[in-house]
């Protein structure tokens, strides 16, 4: 394959193109993640596939009303796994929420990734409510953040 150096220079002129466009957004704030450790809920919330999926479906039905969204909109999947712990996941087109849970540890490991910072919050205090939860240590991320790049 032969690329010539005009080629080269073509590719390194878009890619610069498309870094100051994005260089252009720093700031703008696209969407909230949050990464969610929670301690000492209960052994039997925790171990109980049922009684986490009526959680993830309750939060999910509040992001479909708060959203205005219909309810075919909500899609809520968990798995049980034996002996115990459960993973589960609720998706909304505004929020999406995954759980993982230890009931043996008394822990759950909790993504919020939701549509702006005060929805992903609004989750994070349902999920706390239905999950009895007696620690919680919230990472906040802001996806499409760009941070300042020196160019090399």
């Amino acid at each position: 394959m032969t690329l010539s150096l005009a080629a080269i220079g073509d590719n390194l002129d878009a890619a610069r193109s498309r870094y100051e466009q994005v260089k252009g957004r720093m700031g703008v704030v696209m969407d909230t993640h949050l990464l969610v450790e929670i301690w000492q809920s209960p052994f039997s919330t925790l171990a109980d596939a049922k009684v986490i999926e009526q959680a993830l479906y309750l939060l999910g039905q509040g992001a479909v009303e708060r959203d205005g969204q219909e309810a075919h909109d909500l899609e809520v999947r968990v798995h049980q796994f034996n002996p115990y712990g459960v993973s589960g996941t609720a998706k909304t087109p505004s929020a999406h929420v995954l759980i993982h849970t230890w009931p043996e540890n008394k822990y759950a490991a909790v993504d919020i990734y939701a549509n702006g910072r005060e929805n992903a919050y609004s989750v994070l205090e349902n999920i706390k409510k239905g999950l009895d939860a007696g620690y919680v240590q919230v990472t906040e991320l802001h996806r499409g953040e760009l941070l300042e790049i020196e160019d090399t």
